[in-house]
């Protein structure tokens, strides 16, 4: 009988055992991602563990890291795990529209709750928007950006730092108050790819910031001439840069990129009225107000 019963509790400890450690984690998530616009792992079923950074009733991201090719979105309805949940699953790599995604979810285990989220790797709005595919499913984060169109249509803004548009979607978030043209902001949020544009996916209002970051870049007034003006403003600047115009009711009606030096930037083809103009580099901006005739 003692045979028996101790045979049984070995039976039972193996069985627990084997389920503690069911799945084995088989690659990590820069694997799955390959270092390449497209996984090399396609069609394939993968098993990979991270936390939750975001997440909604259908899909969720996560990352086993911080910094490039350590973030992937999943696609799965029946799990809902919450932002921090340290999870192992498996299931089925594909490219959706060109984003790399795991779905057919077959294995989903949460480890541990409660961990804190991957460092946002902090990127200029032009690395987002020209090549952003390392960042894809990672946490990004952009400071001190312009918004230079707030209703793209479908949720979508664009955001500009001084070195290009990059793209602001609202898949997990709605701004509120809405996005502001010619306002600055830092946005923090995870990286997706979906109509052939990067888009950073802010979780809440945590994630944004409303104005300029203390400290973190220079603003100053510039001396334009002549003003008021008809055809041109002249100015000096220290670094390249790009030029923001913004009417009365802050609207942005024109950009353009400038060079360090002296600067004649043509405004011929405003309409008469009284003008905002901010030059946005990496480390400044300068701005000024003027009157065209």
């Amino acid at each position: 009988m003692l045979n028996s019963v101790r045979l049984f509790f070995t039976v039972v400890g193996v069985f627990v055992a084997t389920c503690a450690f069911a799945q084995t984690v088989t690659h990590t998530i820069a694997e799955v991602q390959g270092e390449l616009f497209s996984s090399p792992l396609v069609e394939q079923v993968v098993t990979i563990q991270g936390v939750v950074t975001a997440a909604n009733d259908y899909s969720y991201f996560i990352q086993d890291g911080s910094g490039p090719w350590n973030g992937i979105y999943i696609y799965d309805n029946t799990n809902l795990p919450a932002v921090g949940d340290d999870v192992i699953l498996e299931g089925e790599v594909s490219e959706y529209y060109d984003l790399t995604e795991i779905s057919n979810i077959t294995y989903f285990e949460t480890v541990s709750s409660g961990n804190d989220l991957p460092a946002a790797v902090e990127l200029g709005t032009g690395v987002i928007g020209a090549s952003g595919e390392p960042y894809e499913g990672c946490r990004v984060k952009i400071s001190n950006a312009a918004c230079t169109n707030p209703d793209l249509g479908f949720g979508d803004a664009y955001f500009d730092d001084g070195t290009g548009d990059c793209m602001v979607d609202d898949m997990l978030y709605t701004p509120d108050p809405a996005w502001v043209t010619g306002e600055y902001y830092t946005i923090t949020g995870v990286l997706t790819y979906t109509y052939e544009e990067y888009k950073i996916e802010p979780s809440s209002a945590d994630d944004v910031s409303i104005g300029m970051a203390i400290g973190s870049i220079e603003v100053s007034a510039i001396t334009i001439y002549p003003n008021p003006t008809t055809n041109a403003l002249n100015f000096r600047l220290n670094s390249n840069a790009k030029a923001y115009v913004y009417d009365a009711n802050g609207r942005l009606v024109f950009t353009q990129d400038v060079e360090a030096g002296e600067v004649s930037l043509d405004v011929s083809g405003l309409r008469q009225g009284t003008y905002r103009m901010d030059c946005v580099s990496e480390t400044s901006i300068v701005r000024s107000g003027f009157v065209k005739q």
